[in-house]
């Protein structure tokens, strides 16, 4: 009873091996086109904005136009 025990959960064991063996390189070739179909949708977004070609070591400073709606912040003093 014991021996019939061990070698079903034995036979179980190996089974589970195997298919991991044949499962997973299909699971992970699944798991990177999918991060990669997700990487190039990214780039195809209309509001991706690829940085301009700039010189190292200068600054540039972006201003936004005069239609622009920008909100001012209200700060509030805290009383400790």
């Amino acid at each position: 009873m014991l021996l019939r025990f061990i070698l079903i959960v034995l036979i179980i064991y190996l089974v589970l091996r195997l298919l991991g063996r044949i499962l997973a390189p299909l699971m992970i070739d699944r798991m990177m086109q999918k991060a990669q179909k997700r990487f190039e949708e990214q780039f195809q977004n209309p509001y991706y904005k690829p940085k301009e070609n700039t010189e190292p070591g200068k600054t540039y400073i972006t201003r936004k136009g005069p239609g622009d709606q920008v909100e001012d912040a209200d700060f509030e003093e805290l009383d400790e």
